[in-house]
């Protein structure tokens, strides 16, 4: 399956929650690999599935927040129309995902809030200078990751690579980090939590900068 940039910026957000079946997602993952703008477009939505964990699902179902003139203007400054479209959509795309991880009901809701819970289990490594901790936590379509991440160059372009067991490799977060070098990102992978071997820190050239062995 060989997807556009188009098809692939309107699949970030089901994306980043994991809401995407293997082969789609094999297909993200493989157009990102080769495409700046929409590794890009990904890192700029990287906080989306942390704040949607704190949204309830009525508000999920009411739709984006009305902005006014005054909060478009400092939020979008003089981006085009069709990009502030492309956004609501994309919001809403990650809204419904949230929908269907929620199963439709607050339960559900409370469900997410609990897989963001600080007792996950957490794996570290370090590597010179960069620092990495992993919050790991298995889920019905994989495991789940929330990464703190310290010590690389100030707007570096970095992802995680979660290794399975069997040798197969899988991206599960792409971000760039900010000007202090540090990064937090959530993360998912298909590849599920026994069997999960290894997770790789590399740089958007592909340099490895620090690894951790899980199993």
């Amino acid at each position: 399956m060989t997807l556009s940039c188009y098809d692939v910026t309107h699949s970030l957000g089901v994306y980043l929650v994991g809401a995407v079946d293997t082969h789609e997602r094999a297909a993200i993952d493989a157009h990102l690999a080769f495409c700046p703008a929409c590794r890009d477009e990904l890192a700029s939505l990287a906080v989306l599935p942390g704040l949607m964990s704190r949204v309830t699902v009525d508000e999920v179902l009411a739709g984006p927040p009305a902005m006014d003139g005054g909060m478009l203007e400092r939020l979008l400054g003089a981006a085009a129309r069709e990009r502030r479209v492309a956004r609501q959509r994309r919001w809403l795309s990650a809204a419904a995902a949230v929908v269907v991880l929620a199963g439709g009901s607050v339960g559900g809701v409370a469900a997410y809030d609990a897989a963001t819970a600080p007792d996950w289990p957490v794996v570290a490594a370090s590597a010179g200078p960069v620092h990495m901790s992993v919050k790991l936590e298995s889920e019905s379509t994989g495991t789940a990751l929330v990464l703190h991440l310290s010590g690389v160059p100030a707007e570096q372009r970095c992802r995680l690579i979660a290794v399975s067991d069997n040798g197969a490799q899988e991206v599960a977060g792409w971000w760039e980090a900010t000007y202090a070098g540090t990064a937090v990102i959530r993360g998912t992978t298909s590849i599920g939590y026994k069997h999960l071997s290894q997770l790789i820190i590399e740089t958007d050239s592909g340099k490895q900068l620090v690894s951790k062995q899980i199993h």
